[in-house]
């Protein structure tokens, strides 16, 4: 047993499980090198990471992501989590103005409100397709036609002149959406080590959840404004996208690459024979002759790459559904998918939280409670991110320099006593009648909550089912989509005939639920891994 990780009694090797470091501790904390032939054969990282085995191994080939420059990675990561934040403004957009609008379309607030509801759903239904897209003909155009749907709905949502067209709009903004909600993490698998993955995916999960919050900041103004109102919402992220859709155009090129094995597989595997060794090297010498060029600018310009996957497309469509068996799915479905769920009915019913006594706020006040949760967000991405990737290393260390998934879960701790608490904690404030800055507290506290366990829970999917990932998030966000679009058609009337205290009370204990989920996953985790690798006619039918 590794730190309470049950060992697998079927496999010698179980996919995920992989030597991160070439560093073991000995005893009194001392390290010292591996005694394994083969780690020297591996290639490894530069500067303080010189130990750090890579994880997966690069392969020789100049066009292959992982060996691109950095800046080239980092330019490209960075224009994903820019348009990731409009995408994270785009839902609660009009949160502060259900009220307003809802008077001159004369409808009711809930009636406005449910419209995140369509968004929603359309957003998770268009991910069961993208998915499989994605996979067949690359990432790029994927997010290329994503980013020019962002920019021409938003248009639309703006001249809406009732509420049927304002849905529908909404509804294709949702189908923009999905893009830079399932693939990014794909993409992150696509370009980062797995001692990297951690920070990248903290940083956009911040960009969604800043998104969410700024939103409501600004909007608040923009509504109230005489000179603009709730159309110039959707006019000024038109333009922010398009600035995206340049940004995604000329700094986003495929990463989709079918990963050939260079030397040793998996880096945790028994060194190979002497004989084996020799066929390796006559195997990596003729894969190096045939490597072309790295492409050049212009060629990367190109809406799509030519890349066409081999697998025909009727089976990569149904391939998401096999993932319903597995463990590891369902764990994400709870602890990520469910608690982001309470997270967005939070955001959706705090406009008629505050709207209400005793706090009687207006429509910018109402914004301005977003700003607890923003700073949160922003502080716990400089943390999460770090302390996922650091526990990944600090696990290898005292395992003998072998790295399992599951060390990325020690941070949710966290996310369970501040989730458990700011909910709890709002509904006795709230009771008691609190001044709003308690209120403000908690929201801020289950923001940072969701922010650390969805870091962790994000890089411990992609690590596990890397090959796989697109199909295993949108099979993730469908589920919540689902379960999240019908808690927006009766989010509002819910909290309005329940009260704060009982419905915020009910949400405590589901968020505990959720996300002690971990506590099997991380001991059952490998095993459960395991049976996946042993039923590849049901994962990875090819």
């Amino acid at each position: 047993m590794a730190l309470g990780v049950l060992e697998d009694h079927h496999l010698e090797h179980v996919p995920g499980t992989a030597r991160l470091e070439e560093l073991k501790r000995v005893k009194h904390g001392i390290v010292a090198p591996v005694d394994d032939p083969s780690v020297a054969r591996l290639k490894k990282g530069t500067g303080r990471d010189s130990h750090v085995i890579l994880v997966p191994q690069p392969s020789d080939d100049p066009r292959d992501p992982l060996n691109w420059p950095v800046w080239k990675r980092e330019i490209l990561f960075w224009s994903i989590c820019y348009m990731a934040g409009l995408v994270g403004a785009c839902g609660p957009l009009l949160a502060p103005g259900y009220a307003t609008i809802a008077g001159e379309w004369g409808v009711t607030p809930n009636d406005v409100a449910a419209s995140n509801g369509d968004l929603v759903i359309a957003l998770g239904c268009i991910m069961m397709l993208q998915a499989p897209i994605a996979v067949k003909f690359g990432r790029r155009p994927v997010f290329i036609i994503s980013a020019l749907l962002l920019f021409t709905c938003s248009i639309w949502s703006a001249v809406s002149t009732g509420l049927q067209s304002f849905i529908a709009s909404r509804v294709f903004q949702g189908f923009g959406m999905a893009a830079f909600e399932a693939l990014v993490t794909a993409t992150i698998g696509d370009i980062y080590f797995v001692h990297q993955r951690g920070f990248r995916v903290a940083i956009w999960g911040f960009a969604i959840l800043g998104g969410i919050n700024v939103a409501p900041i600004v909007n608040g103004y923009v509504i109230e404004s005489e000179s603009l109102g709730w159309r110039w919402c959707f006019w000024i992220i038109t333009i922010f996208f398009g600035i995206a859709c340049v940004a995604i155009i000329l700094f986003v090129p495929e990463t989709n690459y079918d990963r050939v094995p260079q030397g040793i597989s998996e880096p945790a595997t028994p060194p190979p024979e002497k004989e084996d060794l020799g066929h390796i090297e006559d195997v990596e010498k003729v894969q190096n002759e045939t490597y072309l060029p790295p492409k050049t600018f212009v060629q990367e310009l190109a809406p799509w790459s030519g890349y066409v996957s081999k697998v025909s497309f009727l089976q990569i469509l149904t391939r998401p559904f096999p993932f319903l068996l597995s463990p590891i799915v369902w764990f994400a479905i709870f602890s990520y998918g469910l608690t982001t769920c309470w997270l967005v009915i939070l955001s959706v019913v705090s406009s008629v939280i505050f709207d209400g006594p005793p706090y009687n706020f207006d429509a910018s006040q109402t914004g301005l409670v977003s700003i607890g949760p923003l700073v949160a967000g922003l502080i716990t991405t400089f943390m999460a991110g770090p302390l996922c990737d650091y526990s990944a290393t600090w696990f290898a260390k005292r395992n003998n320099g072998v790295y399992e998934p599951e060390s990325r879960l020690y941070i949710m701790a966290a996310m369970l006593i501040m989730e458990v608490v700011g909910f709890a904690g709002w509904a006795a404030m709230q009771n008691a009648g609190v001044h709003w800055i308690g209120p403000v507290i908690m929201y801020s506290l289950i923001n940072a909550g969701q922010g650390i366990g969805s870091t962790a829970i994000v890089t411990y999917v992609i690590d596990v089912h890397a090959k796989h990932s697109p199909e295993c998030f949108a099979l993730i966000n469908f589920i919540k989509n689902l379960i999240l679009y019908g808690f927006t058609q009766f989010s509002v009337a819910w909290v309005t005939k329940m009260g704060i205290l009982h419905t915020f009370g009910i949400l405590a204990g589901l968020a505990a639920i959720c996300i002690l989920t971990t506590i099997p996953m991380y001991i059952y985790g490998k095993r459960a891994r395991s049976w996946v690798a042993r039923h590849p006619e049901i994962f990875d039918r090819r």
